[in-house]
């Protein structure tokens, strides 16, 4: 391939400094031959440890020579030879440049007569992504192939499908090089850590090998480190409830690691929630880092027996209360209206004298006729009377008679026929 070109100022100045300066000036001044390349020589196929050698036959009004190959970037020459000192396969580009034109030609370094490379033994991660074993041989003859345990194989290993154990790999060329076999091994081994755990411990807790949180049979001649955002700082494997603090340590053999999330409770006071209303009795606590059954984080219990605090909403059972809720003596009570029914509604109409009641007898006059039911609430709702009168005659007057047990205060008389009631306010002196 002829390569034609004007002029290029990184070839003036590697031409400059590699001597060639008197020979670019003569590019403008006179007919000149463009380069022409008429061989490429080179060592390959090459043997372990061997450098890449080329070289180049070429006439015309030559000034220099380029060289490169995979990955190894490009280098200028006056003279016709370069040698790479590092052995990677491949096709290699020399290009030799002319004062007024010219040529370029590739190489193909191989290892043909290297056999099938060496044996090696790799330690592959269990969740490792498949990987090629070819680069594992060292320098070898390529387009080989591969077996494991009798069976072909592709050579390529895959953790999550192969077995390990040994792969051979048989050279497609005779092995002339010094030293070398036409059959390889590769043995792999996996390393196996186990998944990703999170143990939760006490604050108050003894010391824990982290170790005993890997499979059955883990090296120890890993590494752990705790990890600190994106660093990772050297740590013994024991945490100590008294020395560290919740985080993530990491285990590292070789390429391989995993994760161990420590999580550390704190050792805390627990209360007796014997009611199950969720508050519970400051009384009775236990420390601990989890709850105890029967036990909650809350010590704000004024009634332990009764589900709820003093204040809280409840139901004393009674219709004709309102605004339950429980007392600071730990009872359920509520309100008896302070209105009595509107005329028309279904409130039993009755009426009660002497009032305010200083005792003796205390009446009760009703439109109601046949049976009837008195009770006596006191302020708190608790009831301190009831009687039933089985058949009053409506219109008439009838004797309640509390009795003498009446402490001063405001009470209420629920009078109440089938499924009518009325409340009535009475004050005793």
């Amino acid at each position: 391939m002829r390569l034609s070109y004007g002029p290029w100022p990184g070839l003036a100045v590697a031409l400059a400094l590699l001597g060639a300066p008197d020979l670019l000036a003569q590019a403008g001044n006179r007919d000149c031959d463009p380069a022409v390349i008429d061989s490429v020589a080179s060592n390959s196929p090459v043997c372990p440890g061997d450098p890449i050698q080329l070289s180049v036959a070429a006439h015309g009004d030559i000034i220099g020579y380029s060289w490169s190959g995979p990955g190894t970037g490009e280098f200028f020459t006056l003279e016709p030879e370069w040698e790479f000192p590092s052995q990677v396969l491949g096709q290699y580009t020399v290009v030799v440049y002319g004062i007024c034109g010219g040529d370029t030609a590739s190489v193909l370094i191989n290892a043909e007569g290297a056999g099938a490379g060496h044996d090696s033994t790799i330690h592959v991660c269990s969740t490792a992504w498949a990987m090629d074993l070819a680069p594992y041989l060292g320098p070898h003859a390529e387009g080989g192939t591969w077996e494991h345990d009798g069976e072909p194989h592709s050579g390529i290993y895959d953790p999550a499908v192969d077995n390990p154990g040994e792969f051979v790999y048989t050279s497609p060329h005779p092995a002339t090089c010094p030293g070398s076999s036409p059959r390889a091994t590769i043995t792999v081994e996996e390393i196996d850590l186990g998944p990703d755990t999170t143990l939760a411990i006490c604050q108050e807790d003894d010391a824990i090998d982290l170790e005993d949180l890997l499979p059955p049979g883990t090296s120890d001649d890993g590494n752990w480190y705790r990890q600190v955002f994106i660093a990772l700082e050297p740590h013994s494997g024991v945490y100590d409830p008294a020395v560290d603090s919740s985080g993530t340590f990491r285990y590292t053999l070789g390429a391989c690691f995993t994760l161990v999330t420590v999580v550390e409770n704190p050792y805390l006071p627990w209360y007796e929630d014997e009611d199950q209303d969720g508050y519970g009795d400051p009384g009775e606590v236990e420390w601990s880092c989890t709850p105890p059954e029967g036990y909650v984080a809350d010590s704000s219990d004024t009634c332990t027996e009764l589900p709820g605090r003093a204040g809280d909403p409840c139901d004393d059972g009674l219709e004709a209360t309102v605004n339950d809720s429980i007392t600071p003596d730990c009872t359920c009570a509520g309100m008896l209206p302070t209105t009595l029914p509107e005329p028309g509604s279904d409130a039993v109409d009755a009426s009660i004298w002497p009032n305010p009641f200083a005792g003796g007898e205390l009446f009760l006059r009703t439109t109601i006729r046949g049976e009837l039911d008195i009770t006596v609430l006191d302020a708190a709702g608790r009831q301190v009377f009831t009687r039933r009168f089985a058949a009053v005659v409506g219109g008439r007057p009838i004797s309640i008679q509390p009795g003498p047990g009446l402490s001063p205060g405001p009470y209420w008389v629920l009078v109440t026929s089938g499924d009518r009631t009325s409340a009535l306010p009475l004050l005793v002196l």
